[in-house]
């Protein structure tokens, strides 16, 4: 089939039918329509391959989509075992790090508090995967809010454990004769008979019983106030007192063999001072050991650690048992 039939006109002068020529506007009437149908063909055509199969872009796209969607999920996840944790550290933090020194509770109501208004995350609609995006957002800025108030509250507590370093480094916290050579405590703290005198009377420290020449260690940071060297068999023989600086508390170390210190030196926890004797009013080798606050004694095993509760009942327990001092 021909697109374009050739036309004749008759032409009166010359009596004939003359041919007619194709103009552009002859084509261009012929075209267009053709054009059109095809261009709506092909569009139908398109439409219904756009609609049966997916473009490579749209493969690579659906897969991207679902591999963020998964991760996104993953990390939803991970964040709320992260926040988990931080409700941990902040019960730990407020019951028992803030307690310990002193300092104010952070109130549940300020570190579960909200991250913003409604609107807060308005730019992340639009999206197929803005609900989780949405989620996983809200919940990094939750997670970002607890961790910035968990640092600030760790920040108190390093200024408040330097303040109290001097403090809590001069409490006679530690036994003065190491656990592996001591033999036994002698005698406890509370009336008990004299083993030379025979009278009931109040015995205001322990009698820690060790081998004459054992290591004697100063309990807690601290200025030797006094250095005593007793010749005869009276009181408390050789004998070295600690001013802790802390509290008004003092320690004493009575009955010595040897003394390594001198009046004035400043001394630290755990460093050797003398040695376990039998001077003084004393009936065998071992360390007479008293704390005192403002000059009045104090039951030392009320500030001696022990390695468990048990082991400091127990030692509770033996002191109210009567008994004879060793000096």
């Amino acid at each position: 089939m021909r697109l374009f039939k050739p036309k004749y006109k008759f032409n009166p002068r010359t009596l004939q039918y003359e041919k007619i020529g194709f103009g552009f506007k002859r084509i261009l009437t012929k075209f267009i329509p053709i054009f059109s149908l095809s261009v709506f063909l092909a569009a139908i055509l398109v439409f219904i391959f756009m609609m049966l199969y997916d473009t490579p872009k749209e493969v690579i796209l659906k897969a991207e989509n679902k591999f963020l969607k998964q991760h996104f999920k993953e990390m939803n996840v991970r964040l709320s075992e992260g926040e988990q944790l931080l409700e941990e550290l902040a019960y730990r933090d407020n019951y028992f790090y803030r307690i310990t020194y002193n300092q104010d509770t952070v109130s549940l109501l300020l570190r579960k508090s909200g991250v913003g208004g409604v609107d807060r995350y308005k730019h992340l609609d639009g999206y197929l995967s803005t609900d989780i995006v949405k989620k996983v957002a809200l919940k990094l800025d939750q997670v970002e809010k607890k961790l910035n108030i968990q640092s600030l509250s760790y920040n108190e507590l390093y200024d408040a454990v330097k303040f109290y370093k001097k403090e809590l480094r001069s409490l006679p916290f530690i036994q003065p004769i190491h656990t592996d050579e001591l033999i036994r405590i002698g005698s406890f703290y509370g009336y008990r008979t004299h083993p030379i005198m025979r009278i009931r009377h109040m015995h205001e420290g322990l009698d820690l019983t060790a081998p004459t020449g054992t290591p004697v260690y100063a309990s807690g940071d601290g200025v030797v106030l006094g250095v005593e060297r007793g010749r005869g068999r009276r009181g408390y023989g050789n004998m070295i007192v600690i001013d802790h600086e802390v509290n008004g508390i003092t320690t004493r170390y009575a009955h010595l063999s040897s003394i390594n210190v001198k009046e004035g030196e400043r001394v630290k926890r755990g460093q050797k001072i003398g040695a376990v004797g039998n001077t003084g009013l004393s009936t065998a080798p071992h360390l007479h050991y008293e704390i005192r606050i403002d000059g009045a004694s104090v039951n030392p095993l009320r500030y001696m650690l022990t390695p468990t509760p048990e082991q400091y009942n127990e030692l509770i327990k033996l002191a109210l048992f009567p008994g004879t001092s060793f000096d």
